[in-house]
This record gives C-alpha cells, sequence and structure tokens, in this order.
C-alpha cells in the first residue's frame, strides 16, 4: 500500500507536468496573438483555429487539474496512515460519545439536586417565618 508521502509526491509531480503544459499552451497562444499584433493585422483562418485547438486543450489540462484533485483524494483515503487516523478518530469519537452520556447524566442528577434544594429551601424558609412569628 503506497503512503501519504508517495501519493503526494506523485500528485505533485503529475501537478507539475500539468503546469508546465498548460504554461507551453499559453506560450503557444500568446506566439500566435503576438504575431499578428507584430504584423499589426487580424489573426488568419490557419491561426484562429490553431488558437481554438490551443484554447481547447489548455481547457482540457485545467479540467484535469480538478481531476487530478479528486483521485489524489481517493488515493489518500486508500493509504495506511489515513486509515488509521481514521480509526483513532472513530475511538475519540466514542470516548466523546461516552463523555456526552455521562455529561448528560449528571446534568440530570444536577437538575434533581437544584430541585431538592429548592425545596429545602422553602422549608427553611418557612421554618424561619414560624419561628419569627412565634409559631414553633
Amino acid at each position: 500500500m503506497t503512503t501519504v508521502a508517495e501519493v503526494v509526491a506523485d500528485a505533485n509531480t503529475t501537478r507539475q507536468s500539468l503546469a508546465t503544459l498548460e504554461h507551453d499552451l499559453q506560450d503557444g497562444i500568446d506566439a500566435i496573438d503576438f504575431a499578428a499584433f507584430n504584423d499589426q493585422r487580424d489573426l488568419t483562418a490557419k491561426e484562429i483555429t490553431q488558437r481554438r485547438k490551443l484554447r481547447a486543450t489548455q481547457a482540457e489540462v485545467r479540467d484535469s487539474f480538478r481531476i487530478l484533485a479528486f483521485v489524489t483524494a481517493q488515493r489518500l483515503d486508500d493509504t495506511d496512515e489515513v486509515t488509521q487516523l481514521l480509526r483513532q478518530i472513530q475511538v475519540v469519537n466514542a470516548g466523546l460519545d461516552d463523555d456526552l452520556e455521562r455529561l448528560q447524566k449528571v446534568a440530570k442528577f444536577a437538575e434533581v439536586a437544584a430541585e431538592v434544594a429548592d425545596g429545602l429551601a422553602k422549608v427553611v424558609a418557612d421554618l424561619a417565618d414560624a419561628v419569627k412569628n412565634g409559631l414553633v
């Protein structure tokens, strides 16, 4: 199985090749445009056709960048490191679920304790009033 480093290195190599190709295509387009500009003329039919072909190829190269990103992400998902990281995240999530459950129980106990404390406070207040009024 490939490693994350290998996947990233492969992706970077491919990306660099695509970037070089895109740059070369742009140079070709620029050469056509500059030739017509320097000659102070419109593009010829042949130049227009060639320029359109270069632009179409350039668009395909740009699409290839997006495809490379998706393929790289898929390849990264298949590495041992990512699989192990996913397992670790799942273990942490399971622990967090347990913690959440425990905290929810503590919150319920706290609510009950608060209700009991309120009840006791009322009883104490009632007793204090009774003592104050000489009823006890």
